[in-house]
């Protein structure tokens, strides 16, 4: 018998290739041998007689078994890039010996003039034939053939032997053949679906895999090429500047020689050429050095940077009769920022404002913001202003807004973005507001030193209380930091839970819940990152670090402990209603005022008292819970309440008054011996907390 393949099946396509795969991996051609061992019994049952003929056609089906194992193997052991046409012709011809094999046993087993033992051999066949579907549906022609070489005799033999039931049992075998063949067609589009998705996938790895060796060559060579241009700009600095120095030198001493006025004019033109040359050199270089150039000085004194600014420009401004004014508030704190860098931007605004403005003054003024975050830089002046249809340019490098007023003053374009530059790398923002004919002002900020970079009341330092009751996760890289948080904040009640590495802090961010994260700055963008991470970010940036882009509080290492209180106190506002109930063992409030009002060391002996009495009174209350002395009890809950209360121990003060309420109102004897435990665990907890934060007290 012929078989025809579709075209889709003669195409060698991976598709394909994979549904011969399938075939011969679901093979199983021994599954079909207990259907013939059932019907040999069944045959010698109903011919009432004996004889070895019935086993004649199982013996037959034992060889087709081996040999279509021994195909399996081989196609196992195929050589690399061999025709799945071929392996599947092959498949299909063993099938059709397969069913045939069948279609000889159906003339050794059919009984004549016997219904039942037909019906029987009927129900087999059908068995067998829905066994053979499982293995045989990735290729229909293989189940094809099987199918009907298997069926046919047995179909023939039903219609001969005639009459309404047997004719019915054959109508019944072809109406079961002809639907399972038909499935076939559905399974294959299933399994080719599959398959095709597999082989997509499969690319889609290569092609991943691809890319993400390119995209490691084009880091590789951007970094290589990052590291050139460092080199390039470093070597041209220098090319530059020396001959360019000496060159300035030299025209200085020829401007204080006598010379004629006309080679004088000339010499000026020759310095004001090479300023605007050295100028343009400097700003080209601050726009292009790489950002990872770490400064050495992050704290700066804003109003010593303005001083100098203002000094150095002066004769600037006295030569085009333009009043130079700074005003400063008293008090400012230092910004996190390189003085150096401060002063380049604040030299480059009040520069800019110089030379746009003809008349009236430049004001240089600098102030702390409303949140005590910042201190704000402005520069405002009486120039030209900034026409609206230009101020989107003004930042971008090259572009110097009026061309003609520009290059009258011989702008290059450079000097606004220099500053913008600059700023952001410290970490603050700038902007700029103006009317066109009255002037402009130009103002940035930056963070405080060693204080959040988000916003919040600033408070009295001195004065900030720790906060009480939090839960928070603590992972820095750096041993001896996690050390000085942890003893800032634990004594005061809170819950600090240490995660050893990123992966431990990820997975203990996402199970459970934290108050806030403090983390090194280097890992809080991955945090931010990570599923399941809910919990506000507070990054420690250590001298050296970047500041990381998703967080929501920057601290900036080394910082006194108010100022991590501060930016704790700003997370812990947002859940205050939540955390009313909540008691810390510390109160913080009381326990900054007695440490004030009667010092360290008088403490420290008011504690080591009250240590040694609060643990006579808890002793004494475990046990008349344990003789069930109620009034005793409730009398020593009293005394924990005057010898606690006043130290600010809030929360084994609660625990030991709700106690004495209890047992005044005479609530049942499990619940009282409950709160005398949780009594009892407050006080450990809050002796723990008093040696850990004063351990002369032990």
């Amino acid at each position: 018998m012929s078989v025809e393949f579709s075209p889709q099946e003669n195409a060698a396509d991976p598709v394909f290739a994979g549904r011969i795969d399938v075939l011969y991996a679901l093979g199983r051609h021994y599954l079909s041998l207990p259907f013939a061992i059932l019907c040999v019994p069944a045959t010698l049952i109903a011919g009432q007689g004996t004889s070895i003929l019935p086993l004649m056609p199982l013996l037959l089906q034992l060889t087709v078994v081996i040999a279509a194992e021994q195909l399996t193997t081989a196609y196992k052991n195929r050589p690399a890039g061999s025709d799945p046409k071929f392996w599947a012709r092959r498949y299909t011809f063993v099938s059709a010996i397969s069913g045939a094999t069948w279609g000889v046993a159906a003339l050794f087993w059919f009984v004549w003039d016997s219904f039942p033992a037909q019906a029987y051999l009927a129900l087999a066949f059908l068995g067998m034939t829905a066994t053979e579907f499982i293995a045989r549906s990735a290729h229909r022609p293989a189940y094809m053939v099987h199918t009907i070489f298997a069926l046919g005799p047995l179909v023939a033999l039903l219609i001969w032997q005639g009459g309404f039931y047997a004719d019915s049992a054959a109508v019944l075998c072809v109406l079961f053949a002809c639907v399972l063949i038909s499935y076939c067609q559905g399974m294959a589009r299933l399994l080719d679906e599959s398959l095709m998705l597999r082989h997509e996938n499969g690319e889609l790895v290569v092609r991943l895999q691809r890319e993400k060796g390119e995209a490691l060559n084009a880091r590789d060579s951007a970094e290589a090429s990052a590291h050139a241009k460092s080199t390039f700009i470093a070597n041209i600095s220098h090319e530059l500047r020396t001959p360019l120095n000496a060159l300035l030198g030299m025209a200085q001493l020829l401007e204080r020689a006598e010379l004629p006025k006309q080679h004088g004019d000339h010499v000026k033109v020759m310095l004001q050429a090479g300023r605007g040359l050295q100028t343009l050199i400097d700003d080209i270089i601050a726009l292009t050095r790489d950002d990872v150039d770490q400064l050495e000085d992050e704290d700066c004194d804003p109003a010593q940077a303005a001083r100098a600014v203002t000094r150095l420009l002066q004769p600037r401004a006295w030569e085009k009769h333009l009043r130079l004014t700074l005003s400063a508030a008293n008090g400012l704190p230092r910004v996190a920022a390189d003085p150096r860098k401060v002063r380049q931007a604040l030299l480059k605004l009040t520069d800019n404002a110089l030379k746009f403005t003809e008349r009236g003054l430049v004001e240089v003024r600098l102030e702390e913001t409303d949140d005590g975050r910042s201190v704000r830089f402005c520069v405002t002046d009486t120039g030209l202003g900034v026409p609206q249809e230009i101020a989107h340019l003004l930042f971008k490098p090259f572009t110097p807004g009026d061309n003609s007023y520009a290059r009258k003053e011989q702008g290059a374009g450079l000097g606004l973005a220099v500053a913008k530059r600059v700023i952001e790398q410290a970490g603050g923002e700038i902007s700029f507001t103006s009317k066109v004919g009255e002037g402009a002002q130009f103002f940035f900020t930056l963070p405080v030193s060693g204080t959040a970079a988000g916003g919040g009341a600033r408070g009295d330092e001195s004065q900030q209380a720790p906060p009480a009751g939090m839960a928070l996760l603590l992972f820095t890289r750096v041993p001896s930091l996690a050390d000085t948080l942890a003893n800032l904040l634990e004594p005061f009640g809170n819950s600090v839970v240490r995660a050893d590495s990123m992966a431990d802090a990820v997975a203990r961010a996402g199970k459970d819940h934290f108050d806030a994260i403090i983390a090194g700055a280097g890992d809080t963008d991955m945090l931010a990152a990570s599923p399941g991470v809910k919990a506000p970010l507070l990054a420690v940036l250590l001298r050296g670090d970047r500041a990381p882009a998703a967080t929501d509080l920057v601290l900036r290492w080394p910082l006194e402990a108010v100022q991590l209180y501060r930016a704790l106190h700003e997370i812990d506002g947002q859940r205050a209603d939540n955390a009313a109930d909540h008691h810390a063992a510390i109160d913080p409030v009381i326990f900054t005022s007695l440490e004030k009002s009667v010092g360290v060391k008088t403490l420290v002996e008011i504690l080591q008292c009250y240590i040694v009495t609060a643990e006579q009174l808890t002793n004494a209350l475990a046990q008349a819970c344990a003789e069930e002395k109620w009034n005793d009890a409730a009398r020593l809950a009293q005394d924990i309440v005057g010898a606690a209360g006043g130290l600010g121990l809030a929360a084994i003060t609660q625990a030991a008054r709700d106690f004495a309420n209890m047992a005044r109102e005479g609530e049942n004897h499990h619940e009282l011996r409950n709160a005398a435990q949780i009594v009892v665990g407050e006080h450990i907890r809050a002796r723990q907390a008093l040696i850990h934060l004063y351990p002369d007290a032990a």
